[in-house]
């Protein structure tokens, strides 16, 4: 299945991301609950920093996987998914970075 890329805004920041026609609709869910997360920490530790509410959000949202996992109540297939469309987010939020130290 071709990829395409999606327009998807995290922290007033576009970025574009390839993804899987029938995979778009979750990408999408995952980049406005990862905004919402974003926003959370930065409101809550007055962190300014995109970098390090980043690393802060990845942290509560690997905990929560963890703890999901750890009460069988995700299955496979979904950590497979969150772990890819997790991959694809930090992938983009780097180039993004890469992009404007350049």
């Amino acid at each position: 299945m071709s990829r395409e890329g999606v327009k998807v805004v995290i922290m007033d920041r576009q970025f574009t991301v390839a993804c899987k026609k029938n995979e778009q609709d979750d990408l999408l869910d995952a980049a406005a609950h990862l905004d919402k997360q974003l926003r959370v920490v930065q409101a809550q530790s007055k962190v300014v920093g995109l970098e390090h509410c980043a690393v802060i959000t990845a942290l509560n949202l690997s905990n929560e996987l963890l703890q999901l996992r750890r009460s069988s109540q995700v299955p496979g297939d979904l950590n497979a998914r969150l772990q890819a469309l997790t991959a694809r987010v930090e992938k983009a939020v780097s180039r993004n970075q890469s992009d404007e130290t350049a």
